[in-house]
């Protein structure tokens, strides 16, 4: 089992984010004491328009290049990224650096991802790298794993293996990330234990480990998809956000509270269902049991949850806001329990202040991966204030500050009161005079 944890977060040029801004999860320097107990958590606040779901959209972006070999190429996708790229430098870059721990070794990495809007409008991958740190004490020293640069492969081995790759992936590596190319890796000759593919997989695993979660009104694939099919006039299958209660379960479509499941995988839904109903009666005491509604399609089952009280049921969809907010937030606090790295945008969305700090306090306690969350609701601060790095500030300028602590000050006072840098709340009462009814004219 491989343990993942993200230490540093560098983003620019998706969405607002214009300028470089760097997030870190960890202290610089990693020596033989690692321990990520006190770091597992992050919330990150800022003002309206600031650049907190920027931040979990480069995140997943980066995930998509590195699982998706067709990511790049889809047209529905190419229309995101085209209005997701900052439309002032028309360029995006993307740097995490992640501590991942075999059991029989440990390793750190930086991988880094160039986007670029081309005259065509279209978005390619300029260029992408994979380093590993060269000893654990070394803080900017990196050996290259893999280097690419408009759609070439410049660094990679040396000989026969080099050149090889080199003509497999000519042309294709503006489009397809260089990870993606594991067969034609293969290819040349290379085995699952070599070196090349033991860095390659731990890439692509550490990716597939990240769970991002953003606001359904951030969710703009179904827009994406229909402006696509405005233009070519053809219809288009686009790829929903999951926004289905499971991660691995695919949203149906037609109907916002069905789920489809692969047949195959019906036992472990059927569990997780289970863990659900014990985990919503944590905050309605009252459900008696969550019914599954199924019905066959192909190798799947379209399944509808139905909540079930005393003397009467209910279709999840009519649950209050709240209640589906939590239970859509289930698997991936679940998975961040059991060891993932889970973004959430605007956790605190419909959900009451003493059950959002006491699900972020069990985590502190007892979570195993790493949870990320933007916020506006400011009550998490006083759980979060005593974990390391576990606060951090996004200005509408660009920049990061973590909250360390000073004398007596609390975060939330100080957020509130204007003392974080870069971020003035410099609102008053009277700047509605005049824009909002109620006062004299």
């Amino acid at each position: 089992m491989k343990n993942f944890f993200l230490l540093n977060l560098c983003i620019s040029g998706i969405k607002n984010i214009e300028k470089m801004i760097e997030i870190p999860f960890y202290k610089k320097t990693i020596k033989d004491d690692f321990n990520p107990e006190q770091y597992r958590v992050k919330g990150i606040y800022g003002e309206n328009g600031s650049g907190k779901t920027a931040i979990m959209t480069a995140v997943k972006i980066m995930t998509r290049i590195l699982l998706d070999r067709n990511y790049l190429s889809d047209s529905v996708n190419q229309k995101l990224l085209a209005e997701n790229i900052n439309k002032k430098t028309k360029a995006a870059f993307i740097e995490a650096v992640f501590h991942a721990d075999f059991g029989i070794g440990e390793f750190t990495y930086r991988y880094r991802v160039h986007l670029e809007t081309r005259p065509d409008g279209r978005v390619y991958l300029a260029g992408e790298s994979l380093e590993k740190k060269n000893g654990r004490y070394s803080q900017n020293h990196y050996l290259p794993v893999f280097i690419t640069q408009d759609g070439d492969l410049i660094q990679f081995d040396e000989g026969e293996k080099y050149e090889f790759c080199k003509a497999k992936t000519l042309n294709l590596l503006e489009q397809r990330s260089f990870a993606t190319f594991t067969d034609e890796i293969k290819a040349a000759g290379y085995e699952y234990g070599d070196d090349i593919w033991h860095h390659l997989f731990t890439l692509m695993i550490f990716a597939a480990r990240i769970n991002v979660g953003i606001d359904g009104d951030d969710d703009h694939h179904q827009y994406a998809s229909s402006i696509v099919q405005q233009e070519t006039g053809n219809a288009v299958l686009h790829e929903m956000e999951t926004s289905a209660l499971f991660s691995w379960s695919i949203p149906a479509g037609r109907d916002k509270g069905e789920i489809m499941i692969l047949q195959k995988m019906m036992p472990v839904f059927m569990e997780k269902v289970n863990k659900l109903v014990s985990f919503v009666r944590i905050f309605k005491p009252d459900l008696k049991n969550i019914k599954v509604d199924v019905k066959e399609y192909r190798e799947f089952y379209i399944c509808r949850l139905i909540m079930m009280y005393d003397g009467y049921e209910l279709d999840q969809e009519y649950e209050s806001r709240g209640i589906k907010k939590l239970m859509n937030l289930f698997d991936a606090l679940d998975a961040a329990c059991r060891g993932d790295i889970v973004f959430i945008d605007e956790l605190d969305s419909n959900i009451n202040d003493v059950y959002l700090d006491k699900l972020i306090e069990y985590f502190i306690y007892y979570g195993k991966g790493q949870l990320c969350f933007t916020a506006h609701n400011l009550s998490p601060m006083s759980v979060l204030k005593n974990s390391k790095c576990a606060i951090s500030f996004i200005s509408g300028v660009n920049t990061i500050h973590t909250w360390t602590s000073n004398g007596n000050l609390n975060p939330e006072n100080a957020y509130r009161n204007g003392f974080i840098e870069d971020s003035p709340f410099n609102v008053e009462a009277s700047d509605f005079l005049g824009i909002l009814g109620g006062a004299d004219e």
